[in-house]
């Protein structure tokens, strides 16, 4: 009984101490992992902005928007709206959540698509990471333009062979965003937040 008390008390210090460095390693770590989340957004920010002379990050706009805040980069030039970035996400994904950074212009077409975060099958829906590909099957589209599903059901947009979950997560993501931009486009453009 003896024995097994003091192995016991030894496994009980055990873990104290290893809990007490991964806390002390997860305080270390989440603020070099904050800012290296910050600038991928960052720079997923000026990739899908129409041209721009201003810092979308001092002009963005931030909203409260079905109780979640959402954070809109305002690009500009010569003063003038050129476009918004912003994050929109959907849970369709294969694997999960897919979160990505799109830019729509003033008048509410996509201008640009990057994915932040998936959790994808390598080969396969983790394909659909490449900028080109991404621009060139949403770059032009709206809301009021595009029928929002692949061409397999009957929609506008491509999809990759074997990959036809990402894509139709992909279009639900960029679709809703669009609606969610059009839905507070003056909001966000004026910067007017009520």
């Amino acid at each position: 009984m003896k024995e097994m008390l003091n192995l016991s008390i030894r496994l009980a210090l055990i873990c104290a101490v290893a809990a007490i460095l991964l806390s002390q390693i997860a305080s270390l770590t989440a603020e070099p992992i904050r800012l290296a989340e910050l600038q991928v957004a960052m720079e997923a920010v000026q990739s899908v902005l129409p041209a721009f002379d201003n810092a979308p990050g001092d002009d963005a706009v931030t909203l409260d928007i079905d109780g979640r805040s959402r954070k809109f980069y305002v690009g500009k030039s010569g003063g003038k709206v050129t476009g918004v970035a912003f994050e929109a996400n959907t849970q369709l994904g294969y694997s999960g959540e897919i979160i990505v950074m799109m830019g729509v212009t003033a008048d509410g077409k996509a201008n640009g698509v990057r994915i932040l975060k998936h959790a994808e099958t390598p080969g396969l829906g983790a394909n659909y990471d490449d900028p080109q590909w991404l621009d060139g099957s949403y770059k032009g589209h709206s809301s009021s333009n595009t029928n929002w599903k692949v061409k397999k059901d009957g929609g506008d947009l491509d999809a990759l062979t074997g990959a036809t979950v990402t894509a139709r997560a992909l279009a639900d993501a960029v679709s809703n965003g669009l609606i969610t931009f059009e839905q507070n486009r003056d909001k966000i453009i004026t910067g007017e937040v009520r």
